[in-house]
């Protein structure tokens, strides 16, 4: 094999290495990972970010045999599968943030322990703004 090809697929593997760890940063693991700004939420960077690790951790509310028949792994379950559990602009009608909130006990009660009172306001910045898919 002449050096060109051996050269080329060596650039692509060092490349291919570099983008996969530069990745890796950035990566959503824990509820405090994820910092919810002020104003502006989006359900992308946010919103679906804190779900997936804090409501999503070990299945719970995921997809297959979700907790209390309520899944909370994508806008269209957030929002249809169950009524009320976020109502666009209105927060304290969300059962999500009510959840949250500790106006409802949660079943498991690590849940508090493991979010932040700028989730809780994120969350519900979220919903007060229309609880768009942005």
């Amino acid at each position: 094999m002449s050096p060109l090809p051996t050269l080329c697929i060596m650039s692509m593997l060092i490349a291919f290495w570099m983008m996969a760890t530069s990745c890796s940063s950035n990566m959503v693991t824990q509820p405090t990972d994820v910092v919810f700004p002020d104003t502006s939420v989006s359900f992308r960077a946010h919103v679906q970010p804190f779900l997936a690790v804090s409501c999503g951790i070990g299945g719970c509310h995921a997809d297959v045999n979700p907790a209390g028949r309520i899944r909370l792994t994508s806008y269209s379950t957030l929002m249809f599968d169950r009524a009320n559990l976020i109502v666009p602009g209105k927060p304290d009608e969300s059962l999500v943030i009510q959840v949250l909130n500790g106006v409802f006990a949660h079943p498991w009660g690590y849940l508090q322990d493991r979010i932040t009172a700028n989730h809780r306001r994120g969350m519900a910045q979220w919903v007060l703004e229309g609880a768009l898919n942005n």
